[in-house]
């Protein structure tokens, strides 16, 4: 298959049907008075509005002529590689970045198809830019089953969500679970079409009028890794020994990846959040699939809503955090590599905190350090060690006049 050639399928009036990449073949279907067979024939790119069909009879045809010959018998035409079985469902839960030109996420997202439905609202006009190269209509660096999933996958939305302009805005609106936050004067929804290794993110725009309307569709060549839940094992509560470990710890910035703090905005029900790296070089594309699917996880439960979180809380007294007023609650889930802390609140509008920790670096520094046990263990350790009297001393002052 080539690089940037694509072979477009219109109907006598040259409105766009679908897309195949050059050699992707197209099923034929004839009318059952005509007595003919379906047939399958792969198609030659020969420039943007001509093509040629290989195997037995094969010819060279302009779009249109193919279009006016198959609307003349009654024929259908269709892609053959089509995604009969995938399912489009609304945005789940902590998959918003994904529907937006994602940096952070840049490494598996291969690019997107972005379009509209003409001023008339039922035609379809779409491009695609490589994320990779950062260039529109450059099918370089893709794989050519990556290349005929994408068409697929496209297909599979147009025979109802990206019909047309009337089917988006009924579908959407059907659909208010699929809105998404917005900042501009477009009501956005997110839908995910998902196959056995990517997922297409599509997001709609609904404007003002029919011409503002416009999608997007976002392909991720690889599905994030997914972590069984034995493998994630149980939230627990925390214990008095790893206090510590709930709040940014400087003492061992070595072993912390970095943490999440986030709230559930006003109204109890929201999911605002952001990331403080501690190490940057601990934060790389495994880490990230791995602690997407912690959240994920956690947002089932303990970190679903104000109301649920803080239900969770009181239900596991013993995960109080001392000191902090009866107000906090401290719980732990651990990985094969990992551990997070996370440290909950019962009160409203106020901050909730996941830190993760990386139990490989641990150790690594206890194989460096021979018998010398790791930080997060000496920290353990001294938490457990009776405290010696402390001398007394006379009060002195900072600069501030605070007693330190």
């Amino acid at each position: 298959m080539s690089d940037n050639k694509t072979i477009r399928f219109i109907d006598s009036d040259y409105k766009e049907l679908f897309q195949v990449p050059d050699g992707g073949s197209i099923k034929i279907t004839y009318p059952p008075e005509d007595g003919r067979a379906p047939v399958t024939r792969a198609c030659k790119y020969l420039d943007e509005l001509h093509f040629q069909t290989l195997g037995r009879g094969g010819d060279e045809f302009h779009a249109c002529q193919f279009a006016e010959i198959m609307e003349r018998i009654g024929a259908r035409y269709e892609p053959l590689e089509q995604l009969r079985s995938a399912e489009l469902t609304p945005f789940a839960a902590g998959d918003e970045k994904f529907y937006t030109y994602n940096r952070e996420e840049g490494n598996t997202c291969v690019g997107h198809i972005a379009g509209d439905f003409g001023n008339s609202g039922d035609r379809f006009h779409s491009g695609w830019r490589n994320h990779k190269t950062k260039s529109e209509q450059d099918w370089s660096g893709v794989t050519p089953e990556f290349q005929t999933e994408l068409h697929s996958a496209v297909y599979a939305l147009r025979q109802d969500l990206l019909k047309d302009y009337d089917s988006m805005l009924l579908y959407c609106e059907s659909h208010p679970e699929a809105l998404l936050d917005s900042g501009d004067n477009y009501k956005r929804y997110g839908f995910q079409l998902e196959t056995d290794t990517r997922q297409y993110y599509t997001q709609c725009f609904l404007g003002e009028s029919m011409r503002d309307a416009r999608f997007i569709v976002y392909a991720y060549e690889e599905t994030a890794p997914i972590i069984e839940q034995a493998r994630l094992g149980v939230v627990l509560p925390g214990t008095a020994d790893e206090s510590k470990m709930f709040y940014r710890n400087d003492e061992d910035g070595n072993l912390c990846v970095g943490h999440l703090r986030g709230d559930f905005g006003k109204r109890g029900d929201e999911f605002w959040h952001n990331w403080f790296d501690s190490d940057s070089s601990k934060n790389t594309p495994e880490f990230k699939a791995e602690f997407q699917t912690v959240i994920d996880t956690l947002r089932q439960e303990i970190l679903k809503d104000y109301k649920s979180s803080a239900n969770y809380c009181y239900k596991h007294p013993e995960a109080e955090i001392q000191g902090e007023g009866g107000n906090h609650y401290g719980f732990k889930l651990e990985t094969e590599n990992r551990q997070f802390f996370i440290r909950c609140t019962t009160l409203p509008n106020d901050y909730f905190y996941v830190f993760a920790y990386d139990k490989t670096a641990a150790r690594e520094q206890e194989r460096s350090a021979g018998e010398k046990p790791s930080v997060l263990k000496q920290i353990r350790d001294a938490e457990k060690a009776p405290k010696p009297p402390r001398k007394a001393k006379s009060p002195r002052k900072n600069k501030d006049g605070v007693e330190l």
